[in-house]
């Protein structure tokens, strides 16, 4: 394992977005890398890392063309807003192809006041045009979902698979969908245990204690499922299976982050980067947040993406 001092560097915002959770990445076809971000800083940081008030947006797209970051500008609260009262985005993972970028929304409501008080209200499939980034539809495909389907995106001989994790008491449980082809708004099938059907109601659980943002890749014929304890833990896992649908076993722990409840500090879903990795590093992103909203502006660091290169995994 080592630190990847070029993405740490590179994502030591000072403008634009500058600091944000969920860090998804989408390889787009013209060489560029899509970078999608839950709740979000855009603006400015001051030289001392300190952070001005405001701000504030519910999701933020991030375009990296070699080391230039460029933030996409949409409303005054998010790059993407959906219709219903109340409701807002964090998105899940993406796909690009051709001229089309697709990616998923999570629609959220609030259930109470506190921090903690929020619940998905949507399963949402955003369809922009490539390569200007211009919203062309929204369509639901779940609603008020047990399972966060999109939480990762694979695709396989011929078929997209969507990742996602449904939550009961203090367990995650991974459960698989796919859809034929290139867009995700075709018809939606789910594994069942043993094979596919299009009632989700049949989706089978097959792997315990999921995080709720993780990573699905294959290398070498082989499939690979990264994640983070699933109660923010900082202990970050890999496992590996012979087919794409279920069968991950033979965990290895690959990192341990060191921000992990030092002080106010946690650390959340880890995500790999495969188009920035190799046959013998794997590029991996995980999230440090603070529960004192404070110290997100005391010091940006606290609320960022860091990067480490797993090496042997």
């Amino acid at each position: 394992m080592s630190l990847a001092t070029d993405f740490n560097q590179l994502f030591t915002r000072y403008s634009g977005w500058t600091g944000g959770d969920a860090t998804y990445s989408v390889p787009l076809p013209d060489g560029r890398n899509l970078w999608l971000f839950g709740d979000s800083f855009i603006g400015t940081v001051n030289a001392n890392r300190s952070r001005p008030g405001g701000g504030f947006h519910r999701n933020a797209f991030v375009v990296q063309d070699g080391d230039e970051m460029t933030t996409l500008t949409g409303s005054s609260t998010a790059f993407v807003e959906p219709a219903d009262a109340g409701w807002w985005y964090w998105p899940g993972h993406g796909h690009a192809h051709g001229d089309t970028l697709q990616v998923i929304l999570f629609g959220f409501k609030s259930t109470g006041g506190g921090a903690w008080d929020f619940a998905y209200a949507s399963v949402d499939v955003a369809t922009f045009s490539l390569p200007d980034f211009q919203l062309l539809s929204i369509e639901r495909k779940i609603t008020d979902p047990a399972t966060n389907y999109g939480a990762a995106i694979l695709e396989d001989d011929g078929y997209l698979y969507l990742y996602g994790s449904e939550k009961q008491g203090f367990s995650k449980f991974l459960h698989t969908a796919r859809v034929a082809g290139n867009d995700l708004n075709g018809e939606w099938e789910y594994f069942d245990g043993t094979g596919w059907t299009t009632d989700p109601a049949l989706s089978a659980r097959h792997f315990a204690n999921v995080s709720d943002e993780f990573a699905v890749f294959k290398h070498n014929d082989r499939y690979y499922l990264l994640t983070q304890h699933h109660i923010l833990g900082g202990e970050i896992y890999i496992y590996d299976s012979p087919n794409p649908a279920s069968g991950f076993d033979q965990k290895r722990t690959v990192y341990c982050t060191p921000q992990s409840h030092q002080g106010n500090l946690f650390t959340y879903n880890a995500f790999a980067h495969t188009q920035f990795s190799s046959n013998s590093e794997l590029l991996v992103s995980y999230n440090v947040n603070s529960s004192n909203f404070a110290d997100l502006f005391s010091n940006a660091d606290n609320y960022r993406p860091y990067f480490v290169r797993v090496k042997g995994w």
